[in-house]
């Protein structure tokens, strides 16, 4: 019974944003019970907050779902999941690191970042660097946030050739799927 109430209010304080209060409890059922599937998955999302917190907070809420439709072994389907969300990762890394010697010349988005600070915009900041180095992108969603801002900033030709080769990459990507459409909206 206390296993229960422990599990159900570290999901109450990961709803409510408490993620180190959820961790603690998560961890804390864990360790009276090395094998609660429910406990391991409430920490592996606990520690995916870091990396992207939308991401984790909608696979709890999709974890939430399943379990109320009393999907049998919610959490697996969750892990199966967050393993495919790894291995996209690992291919875009591993792809990255491929190209990073044909790069002779650029800066790591972080860096790019920092300009776009310095210029005041994003738009301002990719036309003072687009010709002179090439911006690269090891992250997975340092790219989507890179094409999400070469669309506001109208630089949409250049989202069509991104799109076109990520696509290879990520066939059933929603996100990619997303950025089309908004494109094809007019609604960029």
């Amino acid at each position: 019974m206390r296993k229960k109430r422990v599990l159900k209010k570290a999901g109450e304080d990961f709803m409510k944003k408490r993620y180190q209060e959820s961790l603690d409890g998560f961890l804390a059922v864990l360790r009276a019970d090395p094998q609660n599937k429910e406990a391991k998955l409430g920490a592996i999302l606990c520690d995916l907050l870091s990396e992207d917190e939308e991401e984790a907070i909608a696979l709890y809420d999709y974890y939430i779902v399943l379990k109320e439709e009393g999907v049998k072994e919610p959490e697996e389907e969750i892990m199966q999941i967050i393993r495919s969300l790894d291995e996209e990762q690992e291919e875009f890394e591993r792809v990255v690191q491929q190209e990073i010697p044909l790069l002779q010349e650029g800066i790591s988005y972080e860096d790019f970042k920092k300009i776009i600070k310095e210029r005041g915009g994003f738009k301002r900041a990719f036309e003072d660097v687009m010709f002179s180095t090439k911006v690269v992108i090891t992250q997975k969603n340092d790219f989507f946030d890179f094409i999400d801002n070469l669309i506001k900033s109208g630089f949409i030709d250049m989202v069509y050739s991104y799109l076109e080769d990520a696509s290879k990459l990520y066939p059933a990507d929603k996100r990619l799927q997303e950025f089309v459409d908004r494109l094809h909206s007019g609604k960029a």
